[in-house]
């Protein structure tokens, strides 16, 4: 861990108090769409690009449970509209993402929806791999998939038309355990590779024929994917290499044939020992999971793809203090802002429903303060003026 730069600090904890007053002293200058495109060109930005929480997570911070923000279209854009004032949040957009699971549900994967917490899967459709060529994906007759269509084209109905439309959903490893169970699935890769091998096409498959139906019904669509199934918590190197790896790459081909770009990636876990595979298939940018060290990632794939991290979600954001959060946010920073092909600062996985207003605000203020003055390759002005690098 980094010391505390601020000299009258040492030994004090930043109350909230005063993290509303310091942080009045470093306000954006440059919207994000001027921030993003001048990094990307190489120029000087007000502060390093980042991304904070979804809007999961920001309803519970406005008083509202998880079953009323996915139920309420109200509701949704009330959370949007304050969290793009109070959380550099980007405000509405059509989202019509599956997520990690919602393909899984899609075909028959039985989802709950708590009230007050993340959906997740109980029961899982492909018992056996006789059932598999029974399974559908249908997006023009399932009700799953026209509920999200549905609810899309009201948002965008409400802002009459000035919105933009994100899909996609999960990789194809972390598709297939929506499916069929995880241990399952892990053991047909060892014993039952033919079978896998039909179940990863069948993801890919539907993962292409949900970007293709958007595309269909609302035109240009922007991609999002994240494949937490693929990392070396699950697979070995190798079994990555031989299951993962190429079913990554002919979903990735077949999304830039249909929009013409290719997504970045998050993946959850230990990911060091497949970092060159991520370049190899074509990523344009990664982000890592806080269990990696983001110098090491710089070191390792900085020359070669955007990457993106990663504050701890569990341990900072949600139980930490401010000041836990504002010193991770500048080890983040000293680590991996001068990564050659640009970075952005991020969490290092979603962040958790019950983390405080407080603690995504210092992450804010850390990321206006310590990250002023970013440029693409170079570590942030901010830094230096704040005598944390010499």
């Amino acid at each position: 861990m980094f010391p505390e730069v601020e000299g009258e600090r040492i030994g004090k904890i930043m109350t909230y108090e005063e993290l509303k007053e310091e942080i009045q002293k470093y306000p954006d200058t440059m919207n994000n769409m001027e921030r993003m495109k001048g990094y990307a060109m190489g120029q000087v930005v007000d502060r390093i690009p980042f991304s904070v929480a979804g809007g999961d997570t920001y309803a519970s911070i406005y008083g509202y449970t998880q079953k009323q923000y996915r139920e309420s279209l109200d509701v949704q854009f009330d959370v949007a509209e304050r969290a793009k004032k109070d959380f550099c949040g980007s405000g509405m957009y059509a989202n019509t993402g599956l997520g990690l699971r919602g393909i899984g549900e899609a075909v028959g994967s039985t989802a709950v929806y708590p009230e007050k917490d993340f959906d997740y899967l109980t029961d899982f459709i492909l018992k056996d791999y006789n059932m598999l060529d029974d399974l559908k994906f249908d997006p023009e007759n399932n009700e799953f998939l026209q509920g999200k269509i549905e609810m899309a084209k009201k948002v965008l109905e409400r802002m009459d038309g000035k919105a933009m439309v994100i899909t996609g959903g999960a990789g194809p490893m972390t598709t297939a355990i929506a499916i069929r169970d995880a241990s399952s699935f892990l053991r047909d890769l060892v014993k039952d590779p033919e079978n896998a091998d039909r179940l990863l096409d069948f993801c890919v498959d539907c993962n292409l024929k949900w970007i293709e139906y958007n595309q269909k019904v609302f035109g240009k669509v922007v991609v999002s994917m994240a494949d937490p199934a693929t990392s070396t918590n699950l697979l070995s190197p190798k079994l990555f290499q031989r299951f993962s790896k190429p079913y990554i790459q002919k979903q990735l081909n077949g999304i830039k044939e249909l929009t013409g770009t290719i997504p970045g990636v998050h993946i959850c876990g230990h990911t060091k020992k497949i970092w060159n595979d991520i370049v190899e298939v074509g990523y344009p940018s990664f982000s890592v999971d806080n269990c990696e060290d983001l110098a090491e990632l710089k070191a390792a794939i900085g020359d070669k793809v955007k990457i993106s991290g990663n504050v701890p979600p569990v341990e900072v954001m949600k139980n930490g203090t401010i000041d836990d959060v504002i010193q991770s946010v500048q080890e983040c920073l000293i680590k991996g802002s001068d990564s050659p092909y640009g970075f952005s600062l991020a969490i290092g996985c979603q962040v958790p429903i019950g983390t405080t207003r407080e603690n995504i605000e210092a992450y804010i203020y850390a990321a206006r303060r310590y990250g002023r003055g970013a440029q693409k390759g170079k570590l942030c002005k901010g830094l230096y003026e704040e005598g944390l690098i010499q």
